[in-house]
């Protein structure tokens, strides 16, 4: 996985978004940090989206394959397909602090 666009503590609240990010969903750093991840994730998506992030952070697996389109909703309003992966981010005795995505265009974006 290339350099983390964001980064989302366990209880899905954003503590990094980078140029990229700001670049693909038109958040700035500023606008970002601090809020659900919800900020982003299509409200007919959020449900489904709680259930696989729960599941995510109590057990590093991920049930997505290593690289998933998904749609995106950026700060316009409007729903992009972009393309994300995802990493735990582990403390020194391995426990789930966090979780790193890398996002990038999708095709036609």
């Amino acid at each position: 996985m290339s350099n983390p666009t964001l980064s989302i503590d366990t209880s899905g609240i954003i503590l990094a978004w980078s140029r990229e990010a700001q670049a693909l969903l038109g958040y700035t750093e500023a606008e970002a940090i601090g809020r659900s991840i919800e900020l982003i994730i299509p409200a007919h998506l959020r449900g489904r989206h709680q259930a696989g992030f729960a599941r995510f952070v109590q057990t590093g697996i991920s049930t997505l394959p290593e690289v998933v389109t998904t749609p995106m909703v950026h700060k316009s309003g409007e729903t992009k397909k972009l393309l994300i992966s995802v990493k735990a981010v582990r403390d020194d005795r391995e426990r789930i602090v966090a979780v790193a995505a890398t996002i990038r265009p999708g095709e036609g974006d």
